[in-house]
C-alpha cells in the first residue's frame, strides 16, 4: 500500500501535466469538444483511475461500468481515452523508474494499467456496437445483397452488447450466403462490371477474414486489439455497403438499359435463358381515364403479383420495370417445360379486377417470351423487336401469352430476322462502301487452352452501333452476286488490321465461298493478299462440298503462294476421302475441323463418339491437325482430349472477339 500511496501523490502533478498536453493539441481538443466537456473528463478520469490504484491488488471488479458512466456522458472518441491514458501510463512508470521501485512492482503496475485500457476498450466495443445496426438505414436496404448481411451484422451486435459470443457468426466468405448472392440474376444485374465484381467479391473476403480475427481477439479478453480490428472491419463493411448502394442506384437509374445489357452479357454462357416481356392491356387508357394514380395502382398490384409468382425463385429471376414495356424479366436455369407453365401461371395470376373510383376493372396482361440460346449473338435491338414481334402474337391468343421456346419456333424468329434486314440497298451499299466489321474466333490447343495457335475471321455487317452476323443475309448477298465483293473486303479489312494483329496472333483462318473459288479477280486478289502477309500462316477453310467443287483452284492458289488447307465441318458434308488424300499429297491439307454437329451430340451418342474418334485416327495417319469445333463446356472438351483432338473453337473457350477484344484477351492469357 505504501508504494500506491506514493504513486497516488503524483497522480494530480501527472493529470494537470496531461491535461496541459490536451489543450495545446488542437486535433485531440476538437474531438473532446468544449472545455466544459474536457473538465469533466479529466476531473471524473482523476478520480476514478485514483480509486482504480487503491483496488490494483484486490481487482478492480466495479470500475467498468463506473468509466462506462462516465464517457457516456462526456462522449469523447475512444482515440482520445486511449491517448490519454497511455499518457497516464507512461508518466506514472516514468516516476516509478526514477524513485527506483522494484522490477517486480514495475511489471505489475504497468500491466494493471495496460488492463485499464483493455476494458475501456470493452466498453467502447459495446458503444460502437450500434454502428453495426446503423448500416441497415439505407435506400437499398431490402435489396438482396443488403439482405445477406443483414442477420450476420445483428449476431455480431448482439455477441458484442450481451458480451456473449456463443452465437458470435464465424463463417469464411465462401461459407456467407452473400458469396452464391453474388451469382444470382439482381447481383449480376447490379454487377456488370468485372472489375467492380471482382472489388466486391474481395472485399466482402476481407470482412469476412476481419470479423473472424475480431471473435479470436475478443475471445481471449484482448479487447484493444479487437476494437482496432472492430474500428478496421467496420470501415470495411461502410466500403463495402457504399459501393453496393452505388452499384443499385447505377443499375436503377436506368433499368431497362442495363437488363439488356445483362442479358447481353450472359448471352455468351453456356446455358439457355428465358426474357419475357409483360405489358398491361390498356393501361394508357387507364391512365386517361381515371388517372395516373390509377394506373400506379394497377402497375404495383400487377408487380405484386409478379413478384408472388416469382419470389421463391431469387435464385433465378430478375424482375424490372420498364420504360417501353411495364416490365422485363429474365429467368435462368429453367427447364423448357417449367418455364412454359411458370408463364401460363403469370397470365392466369395477372387476370385480375382492380377497384377504381368505385368500380371494378378488369386487368390482364401480354406475355411475350424468348427463349436465349447458348452462345446466341443477338443484338439488344433485335431482342426487343422479336419481344414485340411476339407481343403482337400474345394480343391473338386466349391465355395472351407467346412463347418462343423450341427449334421450329427459333427457325421462325430467325427468318423474322432475315426478312427484317432483307433491304436490298441497304444491304448492297453497305458491303460496296465497306461497311463490314471484322470478329476472331480464337483456335487454341486441346491440351494447354491458354495456347492459341490461332483464329478464324468472321465477317459482320455494321447496322449503326450493331454488328449483324453475315449469315442472317447470306441468301441475299448470293441472291445479289455480292458474296465475291464481301470476300475481298474481307482481305482488305485484314490488311487493314495486320499491324495490329502482329505480334498478338500470327495465323488466320479464312473462309472462302465457292462462287469466289470460281473467280480469276478473286484468287489473284487472294494470291497478292498472302504474299503481302508473308509473316502470317494462312489458312483458307472449305466445306468438303466446295473441295470437290474447286479442286483445281485451291491447287492454283497453292501454286502462286504459301497457303495451308483447312476442310471445315468435316465429318458431315460430302465427304470425298480421295480428294482428302491428293490434298495430303500435295501438302496443301493441313487441318481437318470436325463439324460442330458432331461435337454437340459427342455426349449423347456412342455413335458419333465413334465417328469423331475414327476422324482423329484418319487424321493422325494423314499427318494432319484436328480441331473441334463448338466446344461449348468442360465434359466435351474433356472427351476430345481423350481422343487426342489437336485443337479446339468454342465459346467455352472464348466467343468471338472484335480486333481489340482479342489483344485484350490474348494478353490476358499471359
Amino acid at each position: 500500500m505504501e508504494e500506491i500511496r506514493s504513486v497516488q501523490k503524483y497522480l494530480k502533478t501527472i493529470f494537470q501535466d496531461i491535461r496541459k498536453e490536451l489543450e495545446e493539441n488542437e486535433f485531440i481538443r476538437a474531438l473532446v469538444g468544449s472545455q466544459e466537456n474536457l473538465t469533466n473528463l479529466m476531473e471524473g478520469q482523476e478520480k476514478l483511475i485514483a480509486e482504480y490504484l487503491e483496488h490494483w491488488q484486490s481487482g478492480a471488479v466495479d470500475f467498468s461500468k463506473r468509466f462506462e458512466e462516465l464517457y457516456s456522458k462526456t462522449d469523447v472518441p475512444y482515440a482520445v481515452i486511449a491517448w490519454n491514458i497511455d499518457r497516464i501510463k507512461s508518466k506514472i512508470m516514468e516516476k516509478l523508474i526514477d524513485e527506483q521501485y522494484s522490477q517486480e512492482f514495475l511489471l505489475k503496475m504497468k500491466a494493471y494499467l495496460e488492463d485499464l485500457v483493455n476494458q475501456i476498450a470493452k466498453i467502447y466495443l459495446k458503444k460502437e456496437s450500434k454502428t453495426l445496426r446503423n448500416f441497415k438505414k439505407s435506400p437499398f436496404s431490402e435489396k438482396l445483397l443488403y439482405v445477406t448481411h443483414r442477420d450476420w451484422l445483428t449476431r455480431i451486435a448482439d455477441a458484442i452488447e450481451k458480451d456473449d459470443f456463443s452465437q458470435f457468426p464465424v463463417m469464411s466468405a465462401s461459407e456467407c450466403e452473400f458469396s452464391h448472392v453474388l451469382e444470382y440474376p439482381e447481383s449480376l444485374f447490379v454487377c456488370m462490371d468485372a472489375n467492380m465484381c471482382t472489388y466486391v467479391h474481395n472485399l466482402h473476403a476481407l470482412i469476412h477474414d476481419t470479423a473472424n480475427t475480431f471473435y479470436t481477439f475478443y475471445t481471449k479478453g484482448a479487447y484493444y486489439q479487437a476494437y482496432r480490428v472492430f474500428k478496421d472491419m467496420t470501415e470495411l463493411i461502410a466500403k463495402l455497403l457504399k459501393t453496393i448502394s452505388e452499384l443499385y442506384f447505377l443499375a436503377y437509374s436506368d433499368p431497362e438499359s442495363n437488363f439488356f445489357k445483362l442479358v447481353h452479357l450472359l448471352s455468351s454462357r453456356g446455358d439457355y435463358k428465358y426474357v419475357s416481356m409483360i405489358d398491361v392491356v390498356g393501361l394508357k387508357n387507364i391512365n386517361r381515364t381515371y388517372g395516373d394514380k390509377a394506373g400506379d395502382q394497377v402497375v404495383r398490384e400487377v408487380e405484386k403479383r409478379l413478384m408472388e409468382t416469382f419470389g421463391k425463385d431469387i435464385e433465378r429471376t430478375l424482375i424490372i420495370k420498364g420504360s417501353t414495356a411495364d416490365f422485363f424479366m429474365l429467368n435462368m436455369d429453367f427447364s423448357e417445360e417449367e418455364i412454359r407453365e411458370r408463364m401460363l401461371e403469370v397470365s392466369k395470376n395477372l387476370h385480375f379486377e382492380v377497384q377504381i373510383n368505385g368500380k371494378k376493372i378488369p386487368i390482364s396482361v401480354t406475355v411475350s417470351t424468348v427463349e436465349i440460346e447458348p452462345y446466341m449473338e443477338l443484338v439488344e435491338a433485335d431482342l426487343r423487336d422479336i419481344l414485340y414481334f411476339l407481343k403482337e402474337e400474345a394480343k391473338k391468343s386466349v391465355e395472351h401469352t407467346s412463347i418462343s421456346i423450341g427449334k421450329e419456333r427459333r427457325q421462325e424468329i430467325l427468318n423474322w430476322i432475315n426478312e427484317k434486314y432483307r433491304n436490298v440497298e441497304k444491304v448492297k451499299s453497305r458491303i460496296e462502301r465497306g461497311e463490314i466489321e471484322l470478329m476472331f474466333h480464337p483456335i487454341v490447343e486441346t491440351f494447354n487452352t491458354n495456347r492459341v495457335v490461332g483464329a478464324e475471321v468472321l465477317v459482320r455487317i455494321k447496322d449503326g452501333e450493331k454488328l449483324i452476323p453475315a449469315g442472317v443475309f447470306i441468301d441475299l448477298i448470293y441472291e445479289l452476286n455480292l458474296v465475291e465483293e464481301l470476300d475481298k473486303k474481307v482481305l482488305d479489312k485484314l490488311l487493314e488490321y495486320s499491324d495490329l494483329l502482329r505480334g498478338v496472333i500470327n495465323s488466320l483462318f479464312i473462309n472462302v465461298s465457292s462462287r469466289s473459288l470460281m473467280s480469276d479477280s478473286y484468287l489473284k486478289k487472294l494470291c497478292d493478299f498472302i504474299r503481302e502477309m508473308k509473316d502470317f500462316n494462312i489458312t483458307v477453310e472449305l466445306t468438303e462440298q466446295q473441295l470437290i467443287e474447286n479442286f483445281e483452284a485451291v491447287v492454283k492458289i497453292a501454286e502462286n503462294s504459301h497457303v495451308a488447307v483447312a476442310v471445315d465441318d468435316f465429318g458431315t458434308g460430302y465427304s470425298s476421302l480421295k480428294v482428302v488424300a491428293d490434298l495430303v499429297e500435295k501438302n496443301l491439307l493441313k487441318f481437318l475441323k470436325i463439324d460442330g454437329s458432331l461435337i454437340r451430340d459427342i455426349l449423347k451418342s456412342h455413335a458419333i463418339w465413334k465417328v469423331v474418334d475414327i476422324i482423329s485416327v484418319l487424321s493422325k495417319r494423314l499427318e494432319t491437325k484436328t480441331v473441334a469445333e463448338f466446344i461449348e463446356n468442360p465434359e466435351e472438351l474433356t472427351v476430345v482430349r481423350s481422343m487426342g483432338i489437336d485443337y479446339c473453337q468454342g465459346y467455352y473457350i472464348a466467343k468471338p472477339m472484335t480486333i481489340t477484344e482479342l489483344i485484350t484477351w490474348v494478353k490476358s492469357l499471359g
